[in-house]
């Protein structure tokens, strides 16, 4: 039983193939998920920005608070 030029080729190329592939889909997976973070990320910090500036306020009503009552 003799193999074909062309059998050979497959029986090399495709293993080398998938072998080179792997690395490359996984990289541009990796690049997906630190896009997802990066765009959720700036949401959080615009969101803790948000409550930085409501403890602002109420620390100042209180103290607005404290000062009337002496």
């Amino acid at each position: 039983m003799n193999m074909t030029d062309a059998q050979l080729y497959l029986a090399i190329g495709l293993p080398v193939l998938a072998v080179i592939t792997s690395p490359v889909v996984s990289l541009v997976q990796i690049s997906a998920i630190r896009e997802d973070n990066r765009s959720n990320m700036a949401e959080i910090r615009t969101d803790i920005r948000g409550i930085r500036d409501d403890i602002k306020l109420l620390t100042g009503k209180v103290y607005e608070l404290m000062a009337q009552q002496k």
